[in-house]
């Protein structure tokens, strides 16, 4: 086995170890053989007792070959699985074939998790929002960058507002002031 593979069925392996859900769905699959070709990269695997992968004997057979391209897999990293999959093909056995594609469909990298361990909880959690507070941050530094745009519209409009009212008055005055004169 490849460090590659070896890297790739580690990568694997620690998703399903956070995901307990996807190890039981692929117990009932154990001892059977696959391969995930995510070209140039493929790594034979069989299903571990646990529903972990593990690497399959050189004289393996796969039962299901799962072929998914690399570049979408890696862009997946960070939630687009269901794109991934619209790209994949999935050959061999329907029942194994199956399980493996949704597991590979519903699979999630708990990025939160993983950080904690090294830098703690709250800091985790601050490093994975700070990308979302930026977007936000930006959105909303654009949103206002055409704000003064409208204020200076509506100050604009302000102003002739307060202008016509300022001569409304005036002429009211001037009509108060005749209306006020002696003999009129």
């Amino acid at each position: 086995m490849s460090v590659a593979e070896a890297v790739c069925l580690a990568a694997f392996n620690h998703l399903l170890g956070q995901a307990g859900w996807a190890r039981e769905r692929l117990r009932s699959h154990a001892g059977r053989h696959a391969s995930l070709d995510l070209a140039p990269l493929a790594v034979a695997f069989t299903i571990a007792e646990d529903g972990a992968f593990a690497a399959s004997p050189a004289d393996a057979a796969p039962e299901v070959t799962l072929t998914l391209p690399l570049a979408d897999v890696l862009a997946a990293l960070g939630g687009g699985q269901e794109a991934v999959m619209a790209k994949a093909r999935i050959a061999g056995s329907a029942d194994l074939a199956d399980a493996l594609a949704f597991v590979v469909r519903h699979l999630r990298w708990d990025i939160e998790e993983d950080l904690a361990k090294f830098v703690g909880d709250i800091a985790a959690h601050r490093l994975f929002e700070a990308p979302r507070r930026l977007a936000s941050a930006v959105t909303v530094a654009f949103g206002e960058e055409s704000a003064p745009l409208t204020r200076r519209v509506e100050n604009e409009r302000f102003a002739r507002d307060i202008q016509a009212l300022e001569t409304g008055l005036s002429k009211l005055e001037e009509h108060i002031g005749r209306m006020k004169r002696p003999g009129k």
